[in-house]
């Protein structure tokens, strides 16, 4: 009896780890395979399209306020229109990583009384892999660590993608 009820036990207990197995392997956060991404990821660029040193990284002007203006820099370029700051105010342009399509624009935190466009350029991209009708502009928020996909056009054709914002953080191209 005691032989018996010792098969029995282990019976159980190598269907309840069978069944632990299954269930961790097909409801794992995990992705198995990498060539198929979670979520949506940022759009990288082309490795002949960037020197690693002698390029700026950084650029920065006082923006007028009465008269708005442009700032640029490789791929990004910003356009304030007039009146959309309080007041003249530094404004710079951050790409801290070249290898992606992310930018820091600051003053960080900083909200507009009028819109001001981004346009990114894409066309130094790497889209092998990347289905181009899926590429968006998105911030960064740091409250949830996560990517917000913003309303934005794609034009193709130019490979352009613009976007009208009410505040600066960091933004970024990315594709599902």
């Amino acid at each position: 009896m005691l032989k018996s009820l010792n098969s029995q036990l282990t019976a159980v207990m190598v269907t309840i780890v069978a069944v632990a197995l299954v269930g961790l392997a097909g409801c794992s956060q995990i992705p198995t395979n990498s060539s198929e991404p979670e979520g949506p990821t940022l759009l990288k660029r082309s490795t002949s399209s960037y020197k690693p040193t002698g390029d700026s990284l950084y650029t920065e002007t006082i923006m007028s306020a009465e008269n708005g203006g442009t700032l640029a820099l490789w791929d990004v370029e910003l356009y304030f229109p007039p009146d959309a700051l309080d007041s003249d105010t530094l404004i710079s342009i951050i790409i801290p990583d070249a290898e992606v399509f992310a930018n820091h624009f600051g003053t960080n935190g900083l909200e507009f009384n009028r819109p001001v466009r981004v346009i990114m350029n894409y066309r130094d991209a790497d889209l092998s892999g990347v289905n181009e009708s899926t590429i968006k502009m998105a911030w960064y928020n740091e409250r949830t660590r996560s990517w917000n996909i913003i309303y934005c056009s794609l034009d193709i054709e130019n490979k352009t993608v613009t976007a009208y914002v009410n505040h600066f953080s960091a933004y970024a191209l990315i594709s599902d």
